[in-house]
């Protein structure tokens, strides 16, 4: 019996082999919050303002009306907090950093007529911190993973994320009308880290004690681009805005360890196996069209953006069987969105006081997912000139979305969790003009 249930037990758990799948290419693929505080302060509704460094991102046609040189450095730190119930116990779990968020140089040339201007510097796209807590009671299985009477204990959490490194131009190629363009050299890691406990307390089982460690090292590397158009009209209240993001070439490599360790209270009964490899893969991301308006109203201006994506357009290449099948699930999992963000900032009369706010509404890529599963971010801030050539800018997002069906386990059996995650994303930006 003892060794019938060892067999069984390693069957299950060294059988799962690891792999990559739709959930890595979203990883990938999705552009998160961007970067620069004033941005974030006004729901990344930046699209048809888009006059500072942060423009190699947001619509880089942006950059020509910059009129003095700039450099921009900014720091930024992610809290993602995670509650759960699983089998009816609730959990949580949180995970935090701070980062570089940019490093930028804008240079206008001298020109007689129009503008031209070139930047280059570095910016943090997205932030891949996760957690996950799961401590509950099996009673009865739900997966085919754990036996019956078995207390399970997990916790997840994913480090990363992806940055880019970019130089960008634009012109004035008439009046009030801007072109632009950024190349992007995309660099960036990830790590998965599961540790998991299965314990026997009621001794129901004859051998029955596992745990678990997974891991994965994640190498990034890629390219992309950014096409853009921005229009002011005459009266130079309002912009209207244009950003095309290209599709990205990633290429990764997958480092991966599995080490399982099974015993109980019986002699001689310790088992310990170990499995290393790794895998890699390329894949190409969907285009991002953005569209933008903005308006000033006196010493109030106002602005919103639309984003469309095509989620069905992500593709791993370049890679194994298996995983090219996952093209396939894609396409019948996957949907196009749109995105809506909307953005506010009023400067103070006889003050250099700036006060921000927005929204931004970030469907799931998912078709069987709901609004419930679309991520939500209030955001705030304010900025504060200095003289006419510091500006210190401070955003504030707090988002908020019920996730489902994640890949916590062993792909691909996902964990029937009601999670509910909350953000906070505070980024802080000081620009010097001369």
């Amino acid at each position: 019996m003892k060794r019938t249930i060892l067999l069984s037990i390693l069957f299950i758990f060294s059988s799962m082999l690891y792999g990559q799948y739709k959930e890595d290419a979203y990883r990938l693929s999705y552009l998160g919050l961007g970067f620069g505080a004033r941005s974030l302060a006004m729901g990344t509704a930046y699209t048809a303002i888009a006059n500072d460094f942060s423009a190699v991102y947001w619509n880089p046609a942006g950059l020509g009306q910059v009129k003095r040189n700039e450099i921009s450095l900014g720091l930024s730190h992610y809290l993602y907090k995670d509650e759960n119930t699983f089998l009816g116990e609730n959990s949580s779990f949180s995970n935090s950093k701070t980062n570089l968020n940019s490093l930028g140089l804008v240079y206008p040339f001298p020109v007689q007529k129009g503008s031209m201007v070139f930047a280059i510097g570095y910016g943090r796209q997205v932030d891949h911190a996760t957690s996950l807590a799961i401590n509950a009671f099996n009673i009865k299985t739900t997966t085919a993973n754990y036996p019956d009477n078995v207390d399970i204990r997990t916790n997840v959490l994913e480090n990363g994320g992806l940055n880019n490194w970019m130089v960008a131009g634009a012109i004035e190629a008439a009046r009030g009308l801007y072109l632009g363009v950024s190349i992007n050299v995309i660099s960036g890691s990830y790590t998965y880290n599961r540790d998991y406990t299965g314990s026997d307390i009621n001794n129901n089982y004859y051998f029955y004690e596992i745990n678990r460690l997974y891991t994965i090292q994640e190498d990034i590397s890629g390219f992309t681009g950014r096409l853009g158009l921005l229009y002011e009209t005459k009266n130079k209240k309002g912009r209207f805005g244009i950003n095309v993001k290209l599709p990205s070439t990633l290429s990764m490599r997958d480092d991966w360890a599995d080490t399982e360790n099974y015993y109980d209270d019986i002699p001689d009964s310790d088992y310990v196996a170990k499995d290393v490899g790794y895998s890699e893969f390329d894949l190409t991301t969907p285009f991002v069209f953005s569209v933008g308006a903005s308006w000033t109203f006196g010493d109030l201006l106002i602005s919103g953006d639309v984003d469309y994506t095509d989620w069905t357009q992500m593709e791993f290449k370049n890679t194994y069987a298996d995983l090219l099948q996952e093209n396939t699930i894609i396409k019948e999992t996957m949907e196009p969105t749109v995105n809506l963000r909307v953005g506010a900032e009023y400067e103070i009369p006889l003050s250099d006081v700036a006060v921000r706010a927005g929204f931004a509404y970030l469907p799931s890529p998912y078709s069987f997912h709901t609004s419930d599963n679309a991520q939500k971010y209030i955001t705030a801030g304010l900025g504060w000139t200095i003289e006419n050539s510091v500006r210190l800018d401070f955003g504030y997002a707090y988002g908020f979305w019920n996730a489902s069906q994640q890949v916590n386990f062993d792909p691909p059996f996902y964990t029937d969790t009601n999670e509910k995650v909350k953000t906070h994303n505070l980024i802080a930006t000081m620009v010097y003009r001369f």
